[in-house]
């Protein structure tokens, strides 16, 4: 350690002798400040180097790398799908023998691999009556027809959360495309009531005797988005309790009073949040997959549609555009 600093000081003191021969040291204490300019001189000149430069070598420099990984992968994904074994989806096409055949994996030698998302449990409670419920739900979708279709589907588990009749949802009219369809139009609305009939009572409309009755229109209330059931049931719960209707009919000569209550939830589009009970998602897949059934004219309307691209071509792929954008711009 010792030697290499005398080393390293033998070297400071030959580069300073050097500098003062080169600039005529004369003995009165000026070559301090003319090497100290010089080192200063020296630095300076070093900080010039350009950062922009260097950044942009350095992002070329990634550049190629990230492109020459990406090549990399994706032509061991390449070979992994040659090499490996064939996966189960391709099993199961060879077992059909019909290449457009549809493929019913439940019926298949895996399927005990497999289970329902949408199976109801045993051990889920019924649904209760109309005139045992909370009240009536009625729910205005919001935005076009993906996010309405997800709104039915919330709207039906919030019922269940709320314990409360769900009138058929009011599609949106005022939306971009302005469109005056109804649920009915749409979707099999006697299908949607009976398939759910063991989960959410739903009707049709609210029924005349409690809209009579009624001296203030709906309590309306939006909630915010990806609302918890626990929101639903301390906010919107209490007011379906309190604003209490009642209303009187005649039953084999009796007469019978009841309380109910009408709450309307507005813009209901991502209103209920994702991270709900096993038995709560179990419903939300029974809505979406089982119960928003089109209307045969749109089914049938979907099949030739479908029939002629097979025609057309083997394969085919389904694209979700956003023309809404696209009108926008081009109007602009």
């Amino acid at each position: 350690m010792g030697v290499a600093k005398a080393w390293s000081f033998s070297l400071i003191s030959a580069n300073l002798a050097l500098l003062q021969q080169q600039n005529g040291y004369n003995g009165n204490g000026n070559v301090k400040h003319f090497v100290l300019w010089r080192w200063r001189s020296y630095g300076s000149q070093r900080r010039k180097i350009s950062w922009p430069l260097v950044c942009g070598l350095m992002l070329f420099a990634l550049g190629l790398i990230s492109l020459f990984t990406g090549h990399v992968a994706s032509d061991l994904e390449w070979y992994s799908q040659r090499l490996v074994k064939p996966s189960l989806y391709s099993k199961l096409r060879e077992g059909i023998g019909s290449r457009h055949a549809q493929i019913d994996i439940w019926k298949s030698n895996y399927s005990n691999y497999y289970y329902g998302c949408s199976e109801r449990s045993k051990k889920s409670a019924a649904a209760t009556s109309e005139r045992s419920s909370n009240g009536y739900l009625l729910i205005a979708a919001s935005g076009g027809l993906n996010q309405q279709r997800t709104g039915i589907t919330d709207a039906v588990v919030v019922a269940r959360i709320l314990n409360t009749t769900l009138v058929v949802p009011e599609l949106d009219h005022h939306s971009y495309w302005k469109d005056d369809s109804e649920f009915v139009n749409i979707f099999d609305v006697n299908h949607f009531i009976s398939s759910l009939s063991k989960d959410v009572t739903i009707v049709k409309r609210v029924p005349d005797k409690v809209m009579r009755s009624m001296e203030k229109p709906p309590y309306t209330m939006r909630v915010p988005r990806k609302s918890t059931p626990e929101y639903y049931l301390d906010q919107v719960l209490p007011i379906l309790l309190r604003r209490r209707v009642s209303f009187t009919w005649f039953h084999f000569g009796l007469i019978n009073t009841l309380d109910m209550q009408v709450v309307q939830l507005t813009k209901f589009d991502y209103r209920l949040a994702n991270d709900l009970d096993e038995e709560l998602q179990k419903l939300r897949c029974r809505v979406n997959y089982h119960a928003l059934r089109f209307t045969k004219p749109i089914q049938g309307l979907g099949q030739k549609l479908v029939m002629r691209m097979r025609k057309m071509a083997e394969r085919f792929i389904a694209v979700h555009l956003r023309f809404v954008l696209i009108i926008k711009k081009y109007e602009s």
